[in-house]
């Protein structure tokens, strides 16, 4: 369960409120505002133009100057062609499924990638090999979301082969992929994952989530 922010008294923050307070405190403003504001962009004011100089003198202090690093500014904007070529474009999108009852939301290829790892953990304790631990995640929270069970179960040779295929091709997975061979023929239930997703959220096809 996510634990709620509070402030220094241990009252709820509302964002809302510090959101305004910032703004009329001029740390930064929609950008364009009186032209119909553009999601994600902002102009800042000089209380947050001071802390951000304040960050770069720090970070220009260490790297550069005790690191002895040499400083590059390259251009903030990329162009189509480069995302297109990289991957980004065609690939770089992340599905995720929703449980509809707890309303957590849970990216699918993580989660197809816990449930075969802990699967195939299973079945090397099962036949009295040491099981493969599977890669911690960097996030806390995606740590905290796909805690798995192992359970010693001995699985037929041909499933084997088939989540070992999964898990080398699921990089290269799009949303129809990862619905048909990953949350609907794998059918991941209660055994599997500890705060799994439902019945009802297993055959429903990933959304993508911005």
């Amino acid at each position: 369960m996510t634990t709620q922010m509070t402030t220094k008294t241990g009252h709820p923050l509302d964002k809302n409120l510090l959101e305004s307070l910032l703004k009329r405190r001029m740390f930064f403003t929609p950008a364009f505002e009186i032209h119909g504001p553009v999601k994600g962009l902002f102009d800042y004011g000089p209380p947050l133009c001071a802390l951000q100089a304040n960050f770069v003198a720090y970070w220009r202090q260490f790297f550069v100057l005790k690191e002895r690093m040499l400083e590059v500014e390259p251009t903030i904007l990329t162009p189509f062609n480069v995302l297109k070529t990289s991957g980004h474009v065609e690939k770089f999108s992340d599905w995720c499924v929703k449980d509809p009852k707890s309303g957590e939301i849970f990216r699918a290829d993580h989660l197809v990638e816990t449930v075969l790892e802990a699967r195939l953990s299973g079945h090397q304790q099962a036949i009295g090999e040491a099981g493969v631990e599977a890669a911690e995640p960097a996030d806390p929270k995606k740590k905290k979301k796909l805690k798995t069970k192992n359970q010693a179960v001995k699985l037929p040779e041909a499933v084997v082969t088939e989540y070992m295929s999964i898990l080398a091709k699921i990089d290269n997975y799009g949303g129809p992929e990862l619905g048909k061979s990953g949350l609907t023929v794998l059918c991941m239930t209660c055994a599997d994952v500890v705060r799994p997703i439902n019945e009802r959220s297993q055959h429903q096809e990933p959304r993508y989530w911005r």
